[in-house]
């Protein structure tokens, strides 16, 4: 049996870290992306907001959309619940209150993880210093995947664990296509025309959306030919080998939720979701069409959250699985 708290903070848990590491990641490629473009392309910093939803406690609190407000807005401001410092300190504090269940080199990578983070994000205006911290917070968050795959028994408490850390994932892809593939292909989409006839900066965006998600080398190990908008939306969404794919994510979640019991709601929830996901052409990549599915799908991820919620973490209705208000799983 566990308590629905501590499912909750198990789930939680994989949330926060996974979207640590995933805005890292995405500051990181945004950043290294302006070395690799004229400085006469513009540089969208405001795109950031919009992928990690944090626009409107950025418009509260700051007047000009300039690129040190909105990064120090993503990794070190505290009053934006989105950002890297809170997330990892969230996650801090989940993992605290769930450490009998974990290793202790779980609780000492996390725990050096936010002391970085609480030391160097004040200097992440400074590109040098932001893709130090950056490429830190990446590494550790991979060394803490690694601590829980080799050392952790795939019991329930590593199932909340990756329930969360894979919705999360789902999430963010998603948010990815929906601001930076969308606006490529809305912008010139000239993905028709031959590779000679298209803008020369085309394909380096391509690779920077790929890049913020990890996905570039597995994109071209699997893909022939130069890169196109229409791949690179297949590929996120479509490939099931590809851990940070919109499929493999869902096809994770479902394979969680046949262990664990009382999911007839979650599961409705799942299924309706890859119904919407299968519902995607894709043969027709176009911006309206892509951002249209991509708020279905959203909506959908947020559906199953609340499914989990309800089913799983809320102390209602777990009083009526067991007197104590536990969760039997």
């Amino acid at each position: 049996m566990m308590l629905s708290r501590t499912a909750e903070n198990l789930y939680w848990l994989g949330r926060h870290l996974e979207r640590a590491e995933a805005v890292s990641r995405i500051i990181r490629e945004h950043t290294k992306l302006l070395v690799d473009l004229p400085i006469d392309v513009e540089s969208d910093w405001a795109s950031l907001l919009s992928i990690t939803g944090a626009a409107e406690s950025y418009s509260e609190r700051y007047s000009d959309a300039d690129e040190v407000g909105i990064v120090s807005h993503l990794m070190a401001d505290i009053g934006n619940p989105t950002s890297v410092i809170r997330t990892v300190a969230a996650a801090r504090e989940n993992l605290r209150v769930t450490r009998q269940l974990m290793p202790g080199s779980l609780w000492e990578c996390v725990n050096r993880l936010h002391s970085t983070v609480a030391t160097s994000a004040g200097n992440c205006s400074a590109r040098g210093s932001r893709l130090d911290l950056a490429s830190s917070i990446i590494s550790s968050s991979q060394q803490i995947v690694g601590i829980l795959a080799s050392t952790v028994s795939r019991d329930d408490a590593f199932s909340f664990y990756e329930l969360g850390r894979n919705i999360e994932r789902a999430d963010m892809t998603t948010r990815v296509l929906d601001v930076r593939a969308a606006s490529l292909l809305s912008d010139g989409a000239r993905g028709t025309l031959p590779p000679a006839d298209r803008s020369p900066y085309e394909d380096v965006r391509w690779m920077g959306v790929l890049r913020s998600l990890g996905a570039q080398h597995m994109y071209t190990r699997s893909s022939v030919g130069s890169i196109s908008g229409e791949s690179v939306v297949d590929f996120l969404v479509e490939d099931l080998r590809f851990p940070r794919s919109v499929n493999h994510c869902l096809s994770r979640i479902d394979h969680i939720l046949d262990a664990l019991p009382v999911r007839k709601l979650p599961g409705e929830r799942s299924a309706e979701l890859k119904r919407t996901v299968a519902a995607r052409s894709a043969s027709d990549v176009d911006a309206v069409v892509l951002r249209d599915w991509v708020d279905q799908v959203q909506l959908g991820i947020e559906g199953l959250h609340g499914s989990l919620a309800s089913t799983f973490f809320t102390p209602e209705t777990t009083k009526s699985l067991h007197p104590s208000g536990r969760v039997v799983v």
